[in-house]
């Protein structure tokens, strides 16, 4: 079965690089835009090259561990206000080098083999720690409130995103309570599915056919996220689908479609990098999307009709590494995500969209309803009451609360010159310049700047779903 395995590889490296072409032109102008060669955009611009280039050479495991080497250091330029999905894929890119090492310091120097036996099972331990995480936040008092539910409110962007301006969800009618609770349902379905060996390929397609619905939403971009979830959940396929698949991979038709979308995602990464404002960020979204759409069409025909066609939902891999030093990459995983019911972080936790809520020892959580408190962060919060910055505002807009030190300091330190009055324990202080002030203007230890995330407090009930990455979290 070395072919299955070696085919699984490659059509694993060519949606990992895949969904880092997405990723980057997720980013706009942010980090993709190169109008400088800072370090952040030549990191990026490099990143580009190489899941270009492993598009074109999916075989290739040299740019594979380039692609994989790139990945985590830009999401240390990108940190703190980083996605989940980009972690995620962080974590699986040092599980992939880590696998690397360990076969070409073996005495066979068998690195293909390293990773077959060690980088995979891994990265599926790691998909099982996060999905189950991002579950497992879901069930809480706010997310199965209708009236302020993440499900809700991404489903009615799904139906306005596919021409259903008049469907709307977010009520207290009672199918709308059942939203919800579907949307945990097959959240924690996948994760039991795909632990149970002979309901793997139903596992991996629910998790295909709901990501797929979910990156409908044009409103908000998903398809970054949807592309990482692919990539991932297909290696819990078995060898059988992959044996299947090698013939047809080999057509010169699949070799020119390859071409085409690497060719495609060139032309979009380059356009956005020197673009000074002729091409909108809708324009990139609208390319970007389309691209996710139809691989995500083709590859999830390609499951579905094998299944069915085979009848065949059984999947015996493996879930453990050979090399158990490898388990130290899921269980940092599952660290991870306990932050947020140790209030050591609570952004990037794998809670994204899930309306949880933790502070002051106390969580909106139905199973931990109290929490550690390992730090004090939100138990010093300010609202703001009015500024002159344009990203402090929206802090007001909201009414949401934010955490003195590691918000709004580790904001307006990076902000030198604006003005706000905020309200502290029942204070109400007024700085006119920012970089005059003692506290405010003093930036925050990189390693605290960069690891220890937190978001904003909503203190109403339900609590809201923070739909979007405010400045200042």
């Amino acid at each position: 079965m070395r072919s299955a395995a070696m085919t699984r590889l490659t059509v694993f490296a060519w949606l990992w690089a895949f969904a880092v072409v997405l990723h980057l032109l997720y980013l706009s102008n942010s980090y993709a835009a190169f109008s400088s060669l800072s370090a952040d955009h030549v990191v990026h611009l490099l990143l580009g090259a190489a899941a270009i280039a492993l598009l074109i050479r999916p075989r290739s495991l040299a740019l594979l561990a380039a692609v994989c080497a790139l990945t985590p250091i830009t999401a240390w330029f990108e940190a703190p206000r980083l996605g989940n999905h980009w972690l995620l894929a962080s974590l699986v890119a040092v599980v992939f080098l880590s696998a690397m090492a360990i076969g070409g310091l073996s005495k066979t120097r068998d690195i293909s083999g390293a990773v077959l036996r060690d980088a995979l099972p891994a990265a599926r331990l790691i998909f099982l720690v996060v999905y189950g995480f991002c579950a497992f936040a879901k069930i809480n008092s706010s997310f199965v409130d209708p009236t302020g539910s993440c499900a809700n409110f991404y489903l009615n962007e799904v139906a306005r995103s596919v021409g259903l301006s008049q469907f709307n969800s977010i009520g207290t009618s009672g199918w709308m309570h059942l939203v919800p609770w579907v949307a945990m349902a097959i959240e924690s379905g996948v994760v039991v599915l795909l632990l149970v060996r002979r309901t793997r390929v139903l596992g991996v397609i629910v998790a295909l056919v709901f990501h797929g619905i979910i990156a409908f939403d044009t409103t908000h971009a998903f398809s970054d996220f949807s592309s990482v979830i692919a990539a991932l959940a297909i290696l819990f396929l078995p060898d059988t689908f992959f044996l299947s698949l090698a013939p047809w991979l080999r057509k010169p038709g699949v070799h020119v479609a390859g071409l085409f979308v690497a060719l495609v995602s060139a032309v979009l990464l380059v356009w956005q990098s020197t673009d000074s404002g002729r091409l909108s960020v809708a324009t990139l979204g609208h390319g970007r999307d389309w691209l996710w759409w139809i691989v995500w069409a083709v590859l999830t025909a390609a499951v579905i009709g094998w299944s069915v066609r085979n009848h065949m939902l059984h999947s015996d891999i493996e879930l453990l590494p050979a090399h158990k030093s490898m388990v130290v990459w899921p269980a940092l995983a599952f660290l991870i995500g306990c932050g947020p019911y140790l209030e050591l972080r609570v952004g990037t936790s794998w809670n994204m969209y899930a309306n949880l809520q933790t502070a002051n020892g106390l969580s909106n959580s139905f199973v931990i309803p109290v929490t550690a408190e390992f730090t004090s962060y939100q138990n010093d919060r300010v609202r703001v009451i009015s500024t002159a910055d344009s990203g402090l505002q929206q802090y007001i807009d909201s009414g949401y609360e934010l955490p003195f030190v590691k918000n709004l300091r580790g904001y307006t330190s990076t902000h030198y010159d604006t003005s706000i009055t905020y309200e502290r324990n029942g204070m109400t202080t007024t700085v006119e310049h920012t970089r005059d002030d003692p506290t405010l203007g003093r930036e925050l230890p990189w390693w605290e700047r960069k690891v220890i995330v937190f978001r904003s407090l909503d203190t109403t009930e339900p609590v809201a779903c923070q739909n979007t990455m405010l400045s200042a979290r």
